[in-house]
Parts: C-alpha cells; structure tokens; sequence
C-alpha cells in the first residue's frame, strides 16, 4: 500500500533532504502534488485518467462552459478537506441521448456547417425623446450573445441600432442572463438600458445618452435558429457549442482525461500503485530545478526515463487488446467510428 507518508520518504532519500530542516514535509508534499497533478498526466496518456463528461443541455441554450481547472482542493463541509480534480483535455466520442454527434474543434469547419445568418430588420423610428421605446422582433427564436468562461461578451448576437443620414448613430448589444430567456440589452458605454427576450422577440429601452432624433430609423440584427435534438458539437474558447440549438433537456456526453486528484492526508494514495516511484521521480526532478544539483538530476535521469515506460505499461498493455481506430475504421456500428485529430466523430 503506497501511501503519501512513505512517498515523502522515498523523495528525501532521492534528493538527500533527510530531514525537515533540509526541507519541511509541506514542501516536499507539495512538490509530490505538483509533480502528480501536473507534471504526470502530462508525461502519457493513461487509460485510468479517461473519464465520462455527462451534463444537461437547457432548452434553447447553445453554449456550455468546460472549466479545465477551479480549484484543485475544495474545503467541503467535513473536516478534512475534498480533493476536486480538473481536467486536461475534452474530446470524441460525443453522445447525445445515445445518438453519435459529430465534434468539431475547427471554427471555420462548424460555422461554414452552421453559419451565423444574420436577419436585419425595421423594428421603429425615433420619436425625438429618449424613450421608452419597446416592440417585438420579428423571427424568433433568435440566438443569445456568446459570453467566455469569465462572464465576458465575446460575439454579441441581438444588435438594435438607430442611424440617420445626418450623422446620429445609436446601438445596444444584449448580454445574456445565464439560461434565463430574457437578457439585457447594454449601450456602447455599458449601460444597461433595456431587456430583449429570445423567445418572444419582445424588447424595450430607454436611452440614456440622449434623445433618438425623429429622423432616425430603428433596425435590429438577430441570428434566427429552428431548435432540434443536437447532431453536431464543437470546442471551442474552453466551451462546448451545440447545433441545432437543444429543444429539450438532452443528456450529452463525452470523453474527458481528468487531472489525478491532490494527496492531502498520509494515508492518502495515488490512483494507482505502480505510479509510486514515476510520482516521486518527477517531485525529485522538480526539486532538482528549483535547487539546481548536476550530479542529483544526472543520478535521476535513468530513474525517471524507466519509471515512465513502467507506469504507461498498463495502459499500453490494455491499448494492445484492440486495433488501433482510424478515419477508415467502423468497429461496431456504422455511426461508430471516430478519428482524433479529424473535425467530427461518426459519419
């Protein structure tokens, strides 16, 4: 049974730091957890670090967030802290309800599939005071802003405009509320100053920098969908993005490799044993970099290049059972097959 006590005691011996007044047990423990959470799952990938990714669509909601990494150790309501682990990569095969989806991580190959086909329309015309001016846009449903992982607009999606050939220009861009069918609409100095559904189309506002000239017409933008059951994902800017829009509540699943959670307590182990001296290895090449020692990383090398090729054995055994999938494979149905490094899984 490797635990962390008798991992901290294997990296002093390896480094030559025998006791806490070369180094504290919460630095080695430290170096042991950057070298298993980081350095590790880096090194090769492992079969035991594969994991479903399974979370709900909401209806008429196109983006979802994927969050590599928020806070490795969560202080949970019991005593003892709660390791959290984060995730290193997202990819094929993707499901919704049992059904293959297509994934997609290329910008220009999704949306050249699924353009953003805008619909400018006359919504009104300024009547010389700053409002409230309200109405309904015309083909609805329509798509919401895009917002990053930080709550920020990165590709706003509704744009209501007011120009005239004078030289008055007016315009709002809509940040949306979460999964709530009703966002708000902000001017170019960030005000919030009106409120937009994206199911009903209807808007209002009210100017805050003045009034809408009487020569000015009122215009909106929107990107009009048709909402369905998803048939095709794509990664992107640390989010997932479904087309068609969900109609429903779909179930999507798919692949991740997940980030080994952080050993806290003494007692606690790596996820698998034989990783024990490839764990210890790396902390002691760590230790090595930031207390520079030629000898102790020449003595190290051989040790960590045989470790690596011992620990991935498992996973290079199992890999062994199966051949290899390519573009051309269909290995049990034909939606099944998928290629990593391709624009979709499935056909």
């Amino acid at each position: 049974m490797v635990t962390l006590a008798e991992m901290r005691s294997t990296v002093r011996r390896m480094t030559g730091r025998y006791s806490t007044s070369s180094m504290q047990d919460a630095q080695v423990d430290n170096y042991i957890n950057l070298a298993y959470t980081i350095q590790f799952p880096e090194q090769f990938k492992n079969l035991k670090l594969l994991k479903p990714y399974v979370f709900l669509t909401t209806p008429n909601v196109d983006t979802y967030q994927f969050v590599y990494q928020n806070g490795l150790v969560s202080v949970a309501t019991s005593p003892t802290p709660t390791a959290i682990p984060g995730n290193i990569a997202i990819g094929p095969p993707a499901y919704c309800q049992g059904y293959v989806l297509r994934y997609f991580q290329d910008k220009s190959t999704f949306y050249n599939r699924w353009p953003k086909l805008t619909v400018n329309q006359q919504i009104g015309v300024g009547d010389g005071t700053v409002g409230a001016y309200s109405g309904t846009i015309p083909n609805t449903p329509f798509l919401r802003a895009q917002l990053d992982i930080f709550g920020n607009v990165t590709e706003a999606a509704v744009i209501i405009s007011a120009y005239d050939d004078l030289g008055f220009s007016y315009s709002l861009t809509d940040v949306p509320s979460g999964g709530l069918p009703t966002g708000n609409l902000v001017d170019s100095l960030q005000n919030v100053v009106g409120t937009v559904n994206y199911f009903t189309g209807a808007y209002t506002f009210t100017s805050v920098t003045g009034a809408i000239p009487t020569t000015a017409t009122i215009y909106a933008s929107v990107v009009p969908y048709q909402a369905s059951r998803p048939t095709d994902i794509f990664f992107y800017n640390q989010q997932l993005v479904l087309r068609p829009v969900p109609q429903q509540v779909y179930q999507i699943e798919l692949q991740i490799q997940q980030q080994p959670t952080d050993l806290i307590a003494d007692g606690d182990q790596p996820e698998l044993d034989e990783w024990y001296l490839f764990i210890c290895s790396l902390a002691s090449e760590l230790i090595y970099t930031d207390f520079p020692d030629p000898e102790g990383m020449a003595y190290l090398k051989p040790i960590l290049d045989q470790q690596r090729l011992i620990a991935q054995r498992r996973t290079l055994k199992q890999l062994s059972n199966q051949r290899a999938q390519t573009i051309f494979s269909q290995p049990t149905r034909p939606l099944g097959g998928y290629f990593y490094g391709s624009n979709y899984s499935g056909n």
